[in-house]
């Protein structure tokens, strides 16, 4: 049969195979892509079933889906939003894929692997499948915040899966790895994706805007697909991942305003190819090896499951993330991707990993495919069981650093906390550079030196610890002025400073621990951080002890002049005047206050029946009704038409609260609860 009539026929074999157990998927409640893994099974080679499919025409066509998909996901990442998600997104994404490979170098060493082989193995567990949360998000949807910030963790992991597959393919070429090479590889990188950002960002915009207004969609589905395969080979030349390229031509043309109809037209021929890759990576999964792998495998599930889940939970919340929106996204991010199979494939060509390791991942993708809509369908439940575990004390604590987070956030760009962090920043990156450079130099120096060398590393470093400790102090300082106002300290304010600090340490330990293991002999950087861990828990259980259960007198202070407030607030609103979020000393909370409507979902209802916490993710502070106010409510009191409710979170979480509090999106109360003077 002449070549283009086998692709036909591979291409009837997939797609018809591929729909019958798509069907079947869908009709026991799974996500498609299962389907597509088991259909992958059947027409691959290993199964002696009369049915088959080309595994090298296939894997093809595959790389058109990972274009596509990487190009769908650029679209919804204009660069403004994209640097609006960075600074929880992209911190979590940090240190989620630092904690990953950290684990996978781990289990490298216990196996008694190579120091090249155990950092591939860590790199190949360290990135989700953008393709697999895309497909389980389409059949089960979440709300947008928890979708934009998955989605932005996955592009952090796009990216710095770049970095990875460049230092793997140094590794696989027999070369060290060193601080030239990889800062050779990250500058090569960084050129290249503002070059083609660049060139994106000057040519697509107008020519998407000007196909839209003047052409029907035949011609914007060319163009769109044109420049997506285009920017994908510029970085293949480049040696770069093609998914790459897909991506920042997506970033491009977001910037024309018109991605909704780019997004329509191509998503037809994005869900085919994608389908096409998954049926890909079910071919190349051969039974027999696949059970022989299976210890490793199942070792590597639950490392990837368990790690990234704790890791993008833990991180989240320590970002600002409530726990609803934390929680999911560690469930929904529990899986490798497709760029681990890339990563996988250069690793074992070039003899670092064993062969077996690639049908040990297919097996760890399979499982952790069918694993991750299981789980996020089971988020509400594990929300609503960690929110009754948690003591009521930790709960305040974490309402008020969530806070501080979130009013960190709104202040401009010159706010003295915003400098604090960046010096932290900077001192950090300096240190690591030093320690890089000790290591560096010792390889090359007499041994009778290392003394000198040791001394002189450690004196250039002083300033930078010294900056290092004051930088802190001075966040410190900015933590308890946007907790705690004018009050004065209270248990809750500094708990939360504790918390802060924990979040540094984490933020900053994790990834040098992840950087420097491979280039460091001795364990002494992780004994560091566990030695820092240890203080700041001292820390947290102290500050922790001192929050009494309940509320404090101040809280109760406060809460009371609520009623106070319900006539003058509603005065202000029949006089028009605008409502602006209110940023008291309610134990160092800031909150908005609603007003129950009549027949809203909430009139008649308790809080526990509500589940407000745990389904919007406010968190109720004050209940005012006439004369009687309730402070910290236990979730037991049911709420009356008119009842003034104080609630403190996110904007997204107050807009869901607000739903259900007031109804059709109406009832805030203008300035409803005034600081006291």
């Amino acid at each position: 049969m002449e070549a283009h009539g086998a692709l036909i026929l591979d291409l009837a074999v997939v797609t018809t195979v591929g729909a019958a157990t798509a069907l079947l998927a869908r009709r026991f409640g799974q996500p498609s892509i299962l389907g597509y893994l088991v259909a992958g099974l059947i027409v691959g080679p290993y199964i002696p079933i009369p049915v088959f499919a080309d595994p090298s025409r296939m894997a093809a066509l595959a790389e058109v889906g990972v274009v596509l998909v990487m190009f769908a996901i650029g679209l919804e990442f204009r660069l403004q939003r994209l640097v609006d998600i960075l600074p929880v997104s992209g911190l979590t994404a940090i240190v989620q894929i630092a904690a990953l490979a950290w684990a996978g170098h781990t289990v490298g060493s216990a196996l008694g692997w190579s120091s090249a082989a155990s950092i591939s193995l860590g790199a190949t567990i360290a990135i989700s499948s953008t393709m697999v949360v895309s497909a389980v998000f389409r059949t089960r949807p979440v709300d947008p915040d928890i979708r934009s910030h998955v989605f932005g963790v996955l592009v952090v992991q796009d990216v710095v899966a770049i970095v990875l597959i460049a230092v793997v393919t140094t590794l696989a070429a027999g070369e060290n790895l060193g601080v030239q090479s990889v800062g050779r590889l990250v500058g090569e990188l960084a050129a290249v994706i503002v070059g083609m950002l660049v060139v994106g960002l000057v040519v697509l915009p107008p020519l998407v805007r000007l196909t839209v207004r003047r052409f029907d969609s035949e011609v914007l589905v060319v163009l769109i697909v044109g420049a997506a395969f285009g920017f994908a080979t510029v970085a293949n030349l480049f040696g770069f991942s093609v998914a790459l390229g897909g991506f920042i031509a997506g970033m491009a043309v977001a910037e024309s305003r018109r991605a909704e109809q780019v997004e329509e037209v191509i998503e037809p021929l994005r869900s085919l190819f994608a389908a096409i890759f998954f049926v890909s990576i079910g071919m190349t999964v051969d039974p027999r090896m696949a059970w022989q792998s299976m210890g490793l495998a199942s070792v590597l599930t639950a490392v990837v499951i368990v790690g990234q889940f704790l890791s993008i939970t833990t991180t989240s919340m320590l970002t600002g993330s409530s726990l609803r929106r934390s929680v999911s996204s560690g469930l929904a991010l529990g899986q490798i991707g497709e760029l681990s199979f890339i990563l996988a494939t250069i690793a074992i060509g070039g003899g670092v990993l064993p062969p077996e390791t690639l049908p040990a991942l297919v097996t760890v993708a399979t499982i952790t495919a069918f694993t991750t809509p299981l789980l996020l369908g089971r988020a509400q439940w594990m929300i609503d069981t960690l929110d009754r575990l948690t003591p009521d004390r930790v709960q305040q604590v974490f309402a008020v650093y969530l806070s501080f987070i979130r009013r960190g956030r709104s202040a401009g760009g010159e706010h003295p906390l915003r400098r604090s962090v960046v010096a932290v920043l900077l001192d950090w990156a300096a240190l690591l550079l030093i320690i890089v450079a000790r290591q560096a130099f010792q390889r090359t120096i007499d041994a009778d030196y290392a003394a000198a060398l040791n001394l002189g590393a450690v004196v250039i470093a002083a300033p930078f610890v010294v900056g290092l400790v004051r930088s802190g102090r001075r966040i410190v300082a900015g933590a308890r002025g946007l907790t705690r106002g004018d009050t004065g300290g209270t248990p809750q304010t500094k708990a939360a400073e504790a918390v802060a600090l924990l979040a540094a340490v984490l933020s900053l330990g994790v990834p040098t621990v992840a950087m420097m293991q491979p280039l460091v002999s001795g364990p002494w950087i992780q004994v560091l951080l566990l030695a820092a861990l240890i203080v700041v828990f001292v820390v947290l259980g102290l500050r922790f002890g001192k929050v009494r259960p309940g509320y404090t007198s101040e809280v109760a202070q406060l809460a009371l002049r609520l009623a106070d407030h319900v006539n003058t607030d509603a005065d202000e609103e029949d006089h028009g005047i605008e409502w602006a979020p209110t940023s008291g000393p309610l134990s160092g909370l800031d909150y908005q206050s609603v007003l129950v409507a009549s027949r809203a979902p909430a009139d008649g209802a308790t809080l526990a029946e509500l589940n407000l916490r745990c389904q919007t993710g406010a968190t109720v502070v004050a209940i005012s009704r006439g004369d009687t106010t309730i402070p910290l409510p236990t979730g037991h009191e049911r709420l009356q038409a008119d009842d003034l409710v104080a609630v403190s979170g996110s904007q997204e979480a107050l807009e869901r609260a607000r739903a259900v509090l007031a109804g059709n999106g109406t009832g805030i109360s203008p300035g409803a609860i005034a600081a006291p003077m």
